[in-house]
């Protein structure tokens, strides 16, 4: 009896050692963020903006990096994820570029008791690592906004915009595409403030 007591706790540590036991990848987390060379002078016309809480169409709200591959699959990778949800973080990029932008005096959140001219709307429409062609992967950011005049009621729609960017990766690895969403949205704020510079005259 004594001898089978033995094996057995012989054999325990090796019996504990299985798949369970094996340790996980750690979890990597992003910024989605965008940086601009610097501010522009004010404009000579005093306006605010009110920016709404940018909304994510399905598919972009989630927080784990997603790649699109041939044949319709898109996969979540549960290990490398964005900082907070993407839409939040596109938000708060929107705010900061727009604020160093020039165009206004003021750019404020939902909930401001400031008084605004105009509103923002914005949606994140796609946001993913495209690898629907093997030959040419890349970042992809498509957002969709529209700026709405308030001195009437209702108000009324001044611009829309649809921006979307593809910038080309060597790889589809998490590290390599995540800050080339970073980069997508920037040239999509580049080509926003262009238009609203257009739209506001």
């Amino acid at each position: 009896m004594r001898r089978r007591t033995l094996l057995a706790a012989a054999l325990a540590p090796s019996a504990c050692a299985g798949p369970l036991s094996r340790p996980y990848p750690e979890k990597r987390l992003y910024v989605l963020e965008a940086k601009r060379a610097g501010a522009s002078p004010a404009s000579a016309r005093p306006r605010s903006l009110l920016l709404r809480a940018v909304t994510a169409a399905p598919g972009a709200e989630g927080r784990g990096l997603v790649t699109r591959l041939p044949g319709n699959v898109q996969q979540t990778d549960f290990w490398n994820e964005f900082f907070a949800p993407p839409a939040d973080m596109v938000h708060d990029a929107i705010r900061r570029w727009l604020a160093d932008s020039g165009l206004f005096t003021a750019v404020l959140d939902p909930g401001s008791r400031g008084r605004a001219d105009l509103a923002l709307e914005a949606r994140l429409v796609a946001l993913f690592g495209d690898g629907t062609d093997p030959r040419a992967p890349a970042a992809r950011l498509h957002l969709q906004t529209l700026l709405f005049g308030l001195d009437r009621d209702p108000p009324r729609i001044l611009a829309r915009g649809d921006y979307d960017r593809r910038v080309p990766v060597a790889s589809l690895a998490p590290e390599v595409v995540a800050p080339a969403l970073s980069q997508a949205l920037a040239l999509v704020l580049a080509d926003l403030e262009a238009d609203l510079r257009r739209s506001l005259g």
